[in-house]
Parts: C-alpha cells; structure tokens; sequence
C-alpha cells in the first residue's frame, strides 16, 4: 500500500475542498483572486480525486503551454516516489497511476480533440479564458455518463459564461460557487496586496485581486461613440507602422478629441504605403504627425518626414512597453469621461471591441494587446493621434 501525503491548505483553500468532497455538487464554480493559491487548490484536489479511487481525470487550460506546464509539475512531484506514476506520455500529457487513474491534460484552443472522452472528474482552469463553446459543445459531454465532479476555476474576465455559470449556485441544485479575493489568502502580506492597488488601474485591480465581475472588463473601451466627424480646427495625425501580416495605419484627430479620419494599408511596398498616407494628411489642415519608431519605423519615419516637409511636424514617437501603457490608459480614461469620439468604421469598433489586456501577478505588470489572431493596429494609431492631440493641447490624462 502506497501512502501519499497531499499539501496542507490554507483555511479558505480547505473550506473549499470540504465543500467539493462533502457536498453533493456536481459543478463547482470557484470564483479566485489572484495569488490565492487557486492553481495548487485545483492540482491537489485532482491528486485527492486520483488517489482515492481507481478514475479517469482531466485537466483543461485555455492554451497548450499552460497545460504543460501544470503537467511537468505534476512529474517533478512525484519524480522520488517511485511506483505512483507507471506510466507516462510527454506528447499526449498522459499519466497513469499506480492504483489504475489516468490523467490526462489538454488545451482547449484546439477543443475538438477532446471531442468523445470521458471522464470521472474534470477541471477547466482559468475556465473565463476557454471558449464558451468548448464547455458547451465538447467539454460538458466529457463528464454526461460518468462524471462525478467538475471545477471550473478561474479569476474572472467580465461577465462571461464564467459569470453566467457562478450564479446558478442557489437556483440549480447540481451547481455550488465561491468567491475568493486575494485577501482571502492568510499566508500573504496584504500589504502586498494594497501595493498593488495602488499601483494597478482600479478596473483590473478589482478584478484580478478582489475577483469581481466586473461589467464589460474585458473591453477597455466600453460604451463608445462611433460617429462620422468633421475636420474642426487644426488636426493631429498618429501613424503606427505594420510589420509581417499587420497593418499601418492613419489616425486623425480635430480640435476637439473627434477622430476624424483612420485608414489602413498592408501588403504593399514601402514606399506606397507612405505615399498613400501623405496623401491623405495633406488632405487635413494638420500640424504635427506622430509616426511609431522603433526597429523598421526609423527608415519610415525618415521617408514620411521627407515626404511632408514643409507641410507639417514630423515627429517620432517611441513604442515602448511603459509608452505603450501610458497612450492606452489615456484614450480609456478619455472614452469613459466621453471626452472622445472614435471614427465609425466597423473593422475599428471590431479592434475596439476585442482590445484586451494581459495581467502578469508576478510582475504586476499589464500588457494592453489584442487576443490572438486579431489585429490592434487601428487602436494603436488612434492612441497615437490621440497622444499628439493631447500634447499639443496640454491635457493628459490618469487612469486611477
């Protein structure tokens, strides 16, 4: 007989696990702040499933790496107990143990290749960031016949059908939820915590550390206005240049924070794009253009600077990770006090719509970008003319 001993959890982390191995739940919806210890909760509440009894388990994550990742640390874990893993596929993610148990783990990017498994016990971690068809169509199917108990775990991200699924407890019988903020985690300082308050814009903080819904977090820019404007007063133009299969882009803003003007190009030579471009400055009555530079922009930036001499300031703007920040969180703050106006084009509203961030709690770092597979070009010229407009009306705006 092989004796196996799990982690010791933290009070709210075993107020949890007592719940799922003593309550008659089915679907645990787990609501989590970050730095809780949501991920060592769901890794030894799968082993306490595995060791239990002989069972068939999955782990799902939103993308291959993430689901690799919790895959080695399961190895190295037991990597000097000989005996309890027999038997394990590093290109599947499969293990067996030695009373019998599989699990395996999978990604849910590509979620059809779960498509016709079954399982005893299923976790979908960092569950508001898979694709609500992967739990509908593929991923709930998985745990029809004999499914015993799933987590869906996660930090939120708006409210998604993660959201959708935490209110059901009260109302569905098979379903129980808990919210855990970051605080609830007696083993941190919350100093630590209030620094990051303090440090972090109030939307992501609320939801990253205190674990709330919060309305629309996942579109930074809510409830804007698409309109057609005119050119009023002088004009401020922003250019973020395209590399490999993105666009550049023209942004164009008037006196008074309306973008009058955006267009994009992409898959031409150089030097049509910046003829292009030239083109339809000169159209506007605009004194400073700021053009993005970094690796390839400084040769741009020189023939857009030839091209317009004489015509308007040219001047270079440097896209760095704190630049790119500080110009997102302005146009945020701007579109929330409805102090600006975006130019209505649907492939815009498209950018606008899906522009998103990426939070690192290690860091507490937070990268603005657009999700895989869409494009940010456009939002990222607008917040370049938007920054030129403010700069050269001596406004600037916090987000706070």
């Amino acid at each position: 007989m092989i004796s196996v001993t799990l982690y010791n959890p933290h009070p709210n982390q075993k107020k949890i696990h007592d719940s799922i191995n003593l309550e008659p739940y089915k679907y645990y919806v787990i609501n989590i702040g970050r730095q809780f210890g949501k991920s060592l909760l769901a890794t030894n509440q799968m082993l306490y499933w595995i060791f239990k009894s002989k069972c068939d388990c999955a782990w799902v994550s939103p993308v291959f790496n993430q689901a690799n990742k919790v895959y080695e640390q399961v190895v190295r874990a037991f990597a000097n107990s000989d005996g309890i893993i027999v038997k394990r596929d590093s290109q599947k993610l499969k293990m067996t143990f030695c009373n019998g148990s599989t699990l395996q783990f999978f990604s849910a990017e590509r979620y059809d290749n779960i498509r016709g498994f079954t399982f005893d016990y299923l976790v979908c971690d960092e569950f508001a960031f898979i694709d609500e068809k992967a739990w509908t169509e593929v991923l709930r199917a998985t745990i029809l016949v004999k499914g015993k108990k799933v987590l869906l775990i996660s930090t939120p991200k708006g409210k998604n059908h993660f959201y959708r699924l935490h209110q059901l407890s009260g109302t569905n019988e098979q379903y129980k939820s808990f919210t855990m903020t970051s605080y609830d985690n007696p083993m941190i300082n919350p100093k630590e915590i209030d620094d990051a308050r303090f440090t972090l814009p109030e939307m992501i903080f609320k939801q990253e550390y205190l674990a709330e819904f919060v309305d629309g977090s996942a579109m930074l820019f809510n409830n804007r206005t698409m309109k057609i404007s005119e050119p009023k007063g002088k004009c401020y133009a922003g250019i973020d240049l395209g590399r490999a299969d993105d666009y550049s882009v023209l942004s164009i803003f008037n006196d008074i924070g309306e973008q009058v003007y955006i267009e994009r190009w992409r898959h031409s030579e150089w030097s049509t794009i910046v003829k292009a471009i030239s083109e339809n400055i000169r159209r506007f009555d605009i004194t400073t253009t700021l053009v993005e530079v970094n690796s390839i922009g400084d040769v741009i930036f020189e023939l857009l600077e030839k091209e317009l001499r004489g015509y308007c300031v040219v001047e270079p703007f440097t896209t760095t990770s704190q630049s790119k920040k500080e110009i997102v969180e302005q146009l945020i703050v701007a579109n929330q006090n409805k102090e600006v106006t975006f130019h209505q084009s649907e492939w815009l509203d498209q950018e606008l719509e899906m522009f998103s961030y990426e939070y690192n709690p290690k860091s507490r770092q937070v990268r603005y970008t657009a999700p895989t597979g869409f494009h940010d070009d456009g939002v990222m010229a607008t917040c370049i003319s938007f920054e030129c407009y403010l700069k050269h009306k001596g406004a600037r705006y916090t987000l706070r």
